[in-house]
């Protein structure tokens, strides 16, 4: 990969823990897609604290949607973990969406194991709703959990 930025983002992720080698590869497929073709499929966010890259959250438009987009991927450097870094990257994302359009409709999918109960209470704890569930999808005993949550503009009354 010959992008820095799509290579740091790479390294946060990995050092998470979190991702298993095959998730890591398709990673970073989309961040070399990411880096061919920035904002077409893929809108990469990142945070940087003392120099370093903190974390970074990919989404982009769901196909097919009016106003629906999916975040696939947010990791926060273990280093940079539980300082709001992955909030922050949530509401920013939010509020670029909401440049774009009155109203977003957001999806996230994510694991059921165990070790994913954190990332699960992230997204309850950002307003998102569990919206659906396939048990075994990953692998025995591995579902899948999908969220979603509405974002709107606030109307002035007027």
């Amino acid at each position: 990969m010959e992008n820095l930025l799509a290579e740091k983002c790479l390294a946060a992720a990995r050092s998470t823990g979190a991702f298993t080698p095959g998730e890591l590869d398709v990673l970073e497929d989309v961040l070399i897609e990411w880096s061919l073709h920035p904002g077409k499929d893929y809108v990469l966010l990142t945070d940087w604290s003392e120099g370093q890259l903190a974390g970074f959250l990919v989404y982009g438009p769901a196909p097919m949607t009016d106003f629906a987009f999916d975040l696939y991927w947010i990791a926060v450097d273990t280093a940079f973990q539980k300082k709001g870094i992955g909030k922050k990257l949530e509401e920013k994302m939010c509020s670029a969406l909401l440049v774009q359009s009155t109203r977003a409709v957001i999806r996230v999918e994510t694991a059921g194991r165990d070790d994913y109960l954190g990332q699960r209470y992230f997204y309850l704890a950002r307003g998102y709703t569990e919206c659906g569930r396939i048990p075994d999808f990953y692998s025995e005993g591995d579902d899948l959990v999908l969220y979603c949550k509405k974002i709107g503009k606030q109307s002035s009354g007027r």
